[in-house]
């Protein structure tokens, strides 16, 4: 079958539906999943996905294409990704499908597979699924699998729950964004015992208030506009599938989730010192500072969900995180990325520490810092486009650190760090587009480089200033 090959992307498969993604070729990706699972003897999956205007009839395509195969599917319904995960282990199904586009506008969708528990397919794995859709040699049982429908939420919330003690009463306001998260995150946090005051927490699939994103600064600096008029202790905001997360203090600060992940990193290592610590190319120095500070082992790593996991299983690393607001514990959880536990984590933390989260923020090292700032560029051209900037970009900077492909096999960006900050460029795997982080210690040197990254990236007539895709570019004027 005919269907566009830049979908099928590094970890994920991501789309436009109705153009790339439409109910016949959808099938044909659920007979390419379930042949994949047939070869490998697993026998059962558990299916979800999120709110996305596609998805319910994505899913319905999906599942019939997996029965197809002789593999049974548990239908979970809408629900959170990390209640998917969740369900492998309630099910034991080594097998699990999401459908959604997470961060990506409205009009994308797509899928996340699972290989194993709390792991997800890779580059090698989804080659062979999208080999598998254009060849057509999918395996056909002479007895279909078996379609069950099971609700999870409670389990989940129950086991999510027994994970923390948080012993305040927290006042929390919640931006769900009319996503996925709308449904189960603010009944989570008034359960957990906090005052929850709820933001667009109605769920709509056609996101009215744009996409769910809690890496992007103007849905961040609404929240936290909300949580000073409210007098509140925090605000959390949520992607459209629940596994990212957001933070904002109570004095009107957004925290960017490398600085969150440091103070994962603190809590965990007074826990568990020396334990390894995975984070992605795009977090700030703060995380490594502190992870060294406490004795742990920081380990830089190639960015996406999959990559992190495959690393910190390979490490035996207690805690992952990364910039765009996954975080995975496997301390004494499984290991998979859940924004309802990194909000219940911190919240657990601060009544722990007896703190406010403005005077944890106080005491970390100060880097100025930009968000993830994301740029349109075209599937076929940003690859090019990072290469030929990664020459130059180690010619500018002799004497930085570089970290690229030759430190981290596959990697897909270049960083330089520095002793005051760091700067990193990459294309992005989930859509066409890059991603651009830079930091430093002076509001001089932080203008010098925000200019660099500017008048660089204007060289490029590739990159597309004004796309649905793009994030924060405010940052860059």
């Amino acid at each position: 079958m005919k269907i566009n090959p830049e979908i099928f992307r590094n970890y994920d498969i991501r789309g436009i539906a109705g153009t790339d993604l439409n109910p016949e070729n959808v099938e044909a990706i659920g007979k390419a999943y379930g042949t994949f699972l047939h070869y490998r003897n697993i026998e059962k999956i558990v299916c979800g996905r999120d709110c996305r205007l596609s998805s319910e009839s994505y899913q319905i395509a999906f599942t019939n294409g997996v029965l197809s195969a002789g593999v049974c599917v548990i239908d979970l319904g809408m629900v959170m990704t990390q209640m998917m995960y969740f369900g492998q282990y309630k099910f034991q199904t080594a097998g699990g499908a999401m459908i959604t586009a997470s961060h990506n506008p409205k009009n994308y969708n797509g899928f996340k597979l699972a290989t194993g528990y709390s792991q997800t397919t890779g580059p090698e794995e989804l080659r062979e699924i999208k080999d598998l859709t254009q060849t057509e040699k999918y395996f056909v049982s002479n007895n279909p699998g078996v379609l069950t429908k099971m609700d999870v939420k409670e389990d989940y919330i129950q086991d999510v729950l027994k994970r923390v003690k948080i012993q305040k009463k927290f006042r929390v306001v919640v931006d769900t964004h009319c996503g996925t998260t709308g449904n189960f995150n603010p009944e989570i946090l008034q359960r957990a015992g906090c005052e929850v005051i709820g933001m667009n927490t109605k769920v709509d699939g056609s996101f009215p208030m744009g996409t769910p994103d809690p890496t992007d600064a103007k849905l961040m600096n609404i929240l936290a506009n909300k949580v000073v008029s409210n007098i509140a202790d925090i605000g959390f905001a949520f992607d459209g599938d629940g596994d990212r997360m957001g933070i904002v203090d109570e004095k009107g600060n957004v925290l960017w989730n490398d600085f969150v992940l440091a103070i994962f990193a603190d809590e965990l290592l007074e826990k568990k010192p020396g334990s390894k610590i995975i984070f992605n190319t795009l977090c700030s120095r703060v995380v490594s500072e502190i992870v060294e500070k406490h004795k742990g082992i920081p380990i830089i790593w190639r960015t996406g969900h999959t990559f992190i996991k495959e690393k910190m299983s390979a490490e035996g690393a207690a805690l992952g995180g990364e910039l765009s607001g996954h975080f995975f514990f496997a301390d004494d959880a499984y290991g998979f990325d859940d924004g309802t536990l990194a909000a219940l984590r911190i919240l657990e933390y601060l009544s722990d520490k007896n703190v406010s989260l403005s005077t944890v923020y106080e005491s970390f090292p100060k880097y100025i810092s930009s968000p993830e700032i994301k740029i349109g560029c075209p599937d076929n051209k940003k690859v090019g486009v990072i290469n030929d900037l990664a020459i130059k970009f180690r010619a500018d900077f002799p004497n930085a650190q570089i970290t690229d492909d030759n430190v981290i096999p596959g990697d897909d960006g270049v960083r330089a760090d520095f002793d005051d900050g760091m700067m990193v460029f990459r294309y992005s795997q989930n859509g066409p587009y890059i991603t651009i982080k830079f930091e430093a210690k002076s509001n001089e040197v932080f203008e010098e480089r925000r200019t660099y990254v500017r008048e660089m990236l204007k060289k490029y007539p590739e990159m597309i200033w004004k796309d649905e895709l793009c994030v924060n570019l405010d940052f860059l004027k």
